[in-house]
């Protein structure tokens, strides 16, 4: 599916304690000029620059910059590239070689009359960067000034990575500020932190707990459909999609889930939990140990759960974004409604796109749940539990259930009261969660209904503590699942596959009887496969290789992160190296145990894997042996001896990145600008 022109808009989110970590976007040293980056030399990733893939010459570009100021004559030819977005890369990247590039000069000069706001930030930010401050500084005013949140997003965060020299911007950006999105004052706020060289960030007035359900602001414009998405997907019928394609009886189903958890249960193996009813829950019903989103914040996770499809691969892989659904891509309750069903949420949608009013019958704090449908129809209700939400952690509470110091801290988090507090904290509320789970299912069997619904019950993404929410590793990407459905899945068993969110919308359409519309990027979850198939056939379950990640800008905070996993090895690719693991999200540094590391970090006594989080840079891939270092702390990607599972892992993302035609390699403020199909 070929992606070209997806209208985003964007917003950062709120602002908290912060400590000032080092520009991110300094100058590279000698020593930052490897002779291979993942894979290819210098002088294959240029050949790479006129590749008839978009993905491909996208991809090149970013890692050309990676080859550190070796690569500078390569991005000053790209410059000229008849791709606006290999422009737009090569001009962001010769601005973080800084005075490296300054035999660009003239190239980058003609770019500040390119008609692309994107193009011309871009230009703007290298040139000051590299000392013509005067020349490149009204571009990236006039971006702060402009419609489309993606423009004066970027345009901050480039202030920010200028710095001092950036001065002339402080009016701009306290205006800019003030454009009443709810957390668009982070980014401003980080921007004029760095300028003005202070360490304590302006307050901030959001107040929204949990981040809310949507971004506010300016709607997007109305994309054309012929312009974005190949053809063959307009062609398809979609009326049969309102029918169910099977006789067999409709069942019901309920969804239960809950914020910011990790398998952190007693019945997947964590003895510090205190979770009885899910445990039971466990026992009755399948248990999926190898379940993961492709993202580890909630709206991403979200939105590629309910359209069944990778964000990239929509445009909404921003956090805190409001797009526009293509027309061929629907919410799937949207179908189950077609087929039939009474549909309900009670009340999280948070999908980065309006939630469509025909995905629901009922979609309030007050649904009534399956209590609400006419007599004898099917029902599929969703109730999404707040409890567990990294905000409460970090909310006033008294003494803990569980004892802080039995806590079991991962070894990236270094080992103080602080952190032990926030861990018995989280493992509280999964106490807390645990007995709202149990009243719910209290009255599902008080209404006659257990033996007659499947239950599904699953964690939006990992815990919301430092090093899991927000990353790709494990313990930001991995979740809980448990469904029980009496009598046709074996109480008590386990499924090893690698599984999905993606799977969910298949899975529930083949529940329902409906047709799988062919642009679905997951598949039935194994289980559910026997007894269900439309034809009445028995399809055994055929396992994946490979499941892929992505991390693309958080709240206020830009980044382009990938990643591969099959059973055993997690592979990553840093798309964008000399961004620190330690860059300011304000709403992210209220976590006390952030605060904590953050301290200890400019105290000089963070030492072992808490302190990689505070390296100037990250490496450019990353390996991890999931079996043998679950907490994914020591990579082997320089070790010789892997060097055939990294080459596996790194060709399977980028057939993904193909297969998808990953948008967010088209920086956001282009997302908002006419591309020319390739």
């Amino acid at each position: 599916m070929l992606i070209t022109w997806i209208h985003q808009t964007s917003c950062a989110t709120f602002l908290a304690f912060a400590v000032i970590v080092p520009c991110v976007s300094r100058v590279v040293a000698a020593a930052d000029s490897p002779s291979v980056v993942a894979g290819r030399s210098l002088v294959e990733w240029s050949a790479e620059l006129q590749s008839s893939s978009p993905v491909a010459r996208r991809r090149a570009v970013l890692s050309v910059g990676a080859c550190g100021k070796s690569a500078v004559p390569v991005l000053t030819k790209a410059l000229a590239h008849e791709d606006e977005v290999v422009r737009y890369w090569a001009a962001s990247e010769l601005g973080d070689l800084g005075e490296d590039a300054k035999s660009a000069v003239e190239p980058l000069r003609k770019l500040l009359g390119e008609k692309p706001i994107g193009v011309r930030i871009a230009a703007g930010y290298a040139l000051c960067r590299i000392g013509q401050v005067e020349q490149g500084l009204p571009a990236l005013l006039e971006g702060l000034q402009h419609d489309e949140r993606g423009v004066w997003n970027s345009s901050a965060d480039f202030l920010a990575r200028i710095g001092p020299p950036a001065k002339g911007a402080i009016p701009t950006l306290e205006e800019a500020g003030k454009r009443g999105a709810d957390h668009i004052a982070d980014i401003c706020n980080e921007a004029l932190r760095r300028i003005r060289g202070v360490d304590q960030p302006v307050p901030s007035k959001t107040t929204n707990a949990t981040q809310g359900d949507a971004a506010g602001g300016k709607a997007n414009k109305k994309v054309s459909a012929e312009s974005v998405f190949s053809k063959a997907f307009f062609d398809e019928d979609m009326s049969r999609f309102a029918k169910p394609a099977a006789k067999n009886k409709q069942p019901n189903v309920l969804w239960i889930s809950a914020e910011d958890i990790s398998p952190s249960l007693g019945c997947y193996g964590d003895s510090y939990a205190i979770t009885p009813r899910l445990d039971q829950l466990g026992n009755e019903g399948v248990r999926f140990n190898r379940c993961f989103t492709h993202a580890g914040v909630c709206a991403i996770s979200r939105s590629g759960l309910i359209t069944g499809m990778y964000p990239v691969a929509i445009g909404s892989q921003h956090m805190r974004s409001q797009i526009v659904l293509p027309s061929h891509v629907k919410a799937f309750p949207e179908y189950l409604r077609g087929a039939g069903y009474w549909t309900t949420n009670r009340s999280k949608t948070d999908y980065n796109f309006p939630p469509p009013k025909a995905a629901w019958d009922e979609n309030s704090a007050n649904s009534r749940d399956w209590r609400g449908r006419a007599a004898g129809q099917p029902f599929f209700s969703v109730i999404n539990l707040t409890t567990t939400h990294e905000s409460q952690i970090r909310g006033k509470f008294g003494d803990t259930l569980h004892d802080p110091a039995k806590a079991q801290l991962p070894p990236y988090i270094p080992d103080t009261p602080v952190t032990r507090r926030d861990w018995a904290r989280y493992a509280d509320l999964l106490t807390t969660l645990d007995q709202q789970v149990a009243a719910i299912l209290d009255q599902l069997s008080v209404d006659g209904l257990a033996n007659d619904t499947i239950v599904f019950f699953w964690g939006d993404h990992g815990q919301g503590l430092s090093r899991g929410k927000r990353w790709l590793y494990d313990s930001g990407t991995r979740t809980p699942l448990i469904i029980r459905w009496p009598g046709k899945l074996e109480a008590g068993s386990v499924c090893e596959d690698l599984v999905c969110f993606l799977d969910f919308a298949p899975t529930m359409l083949r529940l329902a009887g409906v047709e799988l519309p062919s642009h679905l990027h997951g598949r039935v979850l194994p289980p559910m496969k026997n007894g269900i198939a439309a034809d009445g056939s028995r399809p055994s379950a055929v396992g994946r290789e490979f499941l892929f990640g992505h991390r693309d800008r958080m709240d206020e905070t830009y980044d382009l992160i990938r990643s591969a996993r099959d059973t055993r090895f997690k592979y990553i690719r840093n798309y964008a190296p000399r961004r620190t693991y330690a860059q300011n999200i304000t709403y992210m540094n209220q976590m006390p145990t952030m605060r904590e590391m953050r301290r200890l970090n400019a105290e000089g006594s963070l030492a072992g894997a808490p302190a990689f989080f505070f390296r100037e840079s990250k490496p450019v891939e990353e390996l991890f042996d999931t079996e043998a270092d679950p907490h994914e702390v020591v990579s082997l990607a320089d070790r010789p001896e892997h060097a055939e599972t990294l080459q596996r892992m790194r060709a399977a993302l980028e057939r993904w990145q193909e297969d998808v035609s990953d948008s967010g390699l088209i920086p956001e403020p282009l997302l908002v600008t006419p591309l020319k199909v390739p």
